[in-house]
């Protein structure tokens, strides 16, 4: 990997916890990351604990577009922000995690989001997530680099309030670990409904369009692993599958093409300066 300079509309103060030379970045970067970032969170609400907490104090299963993008922002601000932005959207998730609470009527039980066992699962997906679309859609990784990006997001755990020391520190253990989970995880009607377009998607409207959503939604489908697709209903189309991570494959070359690494970094970085996190920077600033 090559480094790449870093320009944006607004002064950086550091080029933040990865920079150019990182994984992460290389990652990140590509648009193979988006298509594994839902995997992820179609991963996290499989939890049906978690599940139940979020259908009950936030939108989660009625706002999924608007989760993802959210999601997305909070990334893109960790990995691409400097070190100033990433701590400040790191203590924002970690203040809207310990205020994510609900009693249970029946039994007096509180339920809270920041629960260590819940964060781990939510991170290890992300993870988990974003390297399945670098297996089947690129770019391409060694295992060695594989490992690196894993312990990279060691640094993304921690500024989401994880213990870095209980979770995964390499692609193996990552698979191993999300392997394990599903010996817990259930489909709950929450999910069920964040993932109805999945059994069955909607056919109308302008056909290019219709074709190029339901592949792309059938590629973020291949990233699952086996056990998740069969508990969503979609285990039972592996031609549909292959065919769709094929031409999703080509998407993503095209995708690439399109945009060079160092224009998309530009983009991503600029995005960030002029994110409402910036506050919080211009703040110390004064002090």
């Amino acid at each position: 990997m090559s480094a790449i300079p870093v320009t944006s509309t607004r002064d950086r103060q550091d080029d933040g916890y990865f920079g150019p030379d990182s994984v992460s970045w290389l990652v990140f970067a590509d648009p193979s990351s988006k298509l594994g970032g839902v995997a992820a969170i179609l991963l996290q609400a499989l939890n049906p604990e978690l599940m139940r907490l979020f259908d009950r104090v936030s939108g989660y299963a009625s706002d999924n577009v608007g989760r993802a993008e959210r999601t997305g922002r909070y990334v893109d601000t960790t990995i691409f922000g400097d070190k100033a932005h990433a701590d400040a959207a790191g203590a924002a998730i970690s203040r809207m995690h310990a205020a994510s609470k609900w009693t249970d009527p029946r039994t007096g039980e509180v339920i809270a989001a920041d629960k260590p066992e819940w964060l781990a699962w939510t991170h290890n997906t992300i993870v988990y997530g974003v390297l399945r679309g670098t297996d089947l859609y690129g770019p391409k990784l060694s295992v060695a680099e594989q490992d690196q990006f894993v312990t990279e997001q060691h640094i993304a755990a921690r500024l989401a309030g994880v213990d870095a020391s209980t979770i995964p520190a390499s692609r193996a253990e990552l698979d191993a670990y999300i392997q394990e989970q599903s010996e817990w995880m259930a489909l709950s009607l929450p999910a069920a409904e964040l993932s109805r377009n999945l059994r069955k998607p909607a056919l109308w409207g302008n056909p290019v369009k219709v074709w190029t959503g339901v592949v792309i939604q059938d590629g973020i489908i291949a990233l699952l692993p086996e056990w998740a697709q069969l508990l969503y209903g979609v285990a039972g189309r592996p031609m549909n599958l292959r065919g769709a991570a094929k031409t999703t494959r080509g998407m993503m070359v095209a995708a690439r093409k399109s945009t060079s690494y160092d224009a998309v970094i530009t983009e991503l970085t600029t995005k960030v300066d002029t994110h409402p996190y910036r506050k919080v920077r211009a703040k110390a600033e004064h002090q």
